[in-house]
């Protein structure tokens, strides 16, 4: 069988596995759902994309419990995520995906506790570059944070989705009051480091959810 040159497809190969580094809108797919619990006590989210044009963001992960069993503003963005991605229910479960191991300096397959019935959903994300200060070492810290989602075919927000609209009108204002690098760090007058990828109320989930 002979190969056919496709320019498109030829132009995809420049950004296949890079790393999302910029403020913007992303689409794609959900590549890691796991539960997270810190060694302090904290539980979260942990969550990676994929997106249609084959960039990751990887450890975007959103700490949504304290050590106290209190809930924190990140659970929030979880209950988006379910919203959006018209999902009532998430079983904890195993779930595969790939992780950087720093001892084999490799990615490598990895297994862990998570939500399977997330695996491969189609999500919209507004990610923010931020860069801030590492309260431990002092060092900058350059990464890319959930700022907003939104369904990926309807553009629609989890606000909109639970009113029963149709035609998104949140996600435009959403983009347009992202910063290209919203710098909270100590030192404002260092050069920033290199990019790594790295509301407050629970939705409420009743007879009322139109999916």
């Amino acid at each position: 069988m002979s190969l056919t040159l496709n320019a498109n497809e030829a132009r995809q190969a420049d950004r296949l596995n890079t790393s999302i580094k910029e403020t913007g809108k992303y689409i794609g797919v959900i590549t890691r759902a796991e539960k997270l619990l810190s060694k302090q006590g904290t539980g979260g989210f942990g969550l990676s994309i994929k997106t249609d044009d084959g960039s990751t963001a990887n450890y975007l992960d959103l700490y949504t419990v304290n050590s106290k069993g209190e809930t924190l503003p990140s659970m929030a963005t979880v209950q988006a995520i379910l919203c959006c991605t018209r999902t009532k229910e998430a079983k904890e479960g195993l779930i595969d995906f790939d992780k950087w191991d720093s001892e084999a300096k490799a990615v490598v397959q990895s297994r862990a506790n998570g939500y399977p019935d997330l695996m491969g959903k189609r999500i919209g994300l507004l990610l923010q570059r931020e860069l801030s200060t590492n309260t431990t070492n002092g060092n900058d810290v350059d990464r890319v944070i959930v700022a907003g989602v939104f369904e990926a075919d309807s553009e629609l927000t989890a606000s909109e989705i639970l009113d029963k609209k149709t035609q998104p009108e949140k996600l435009a204002k959403m983009l347009a009051a992202l910063k290209p690098v919203n710098d909270r760090r100590a030192n404002k007058s260092s050069v920033a480091p290199s990019t790594t990828a790295g509301g407050t109320n629970n939705a409420d989930f009743d007879d009322d959810i139109p999916f």
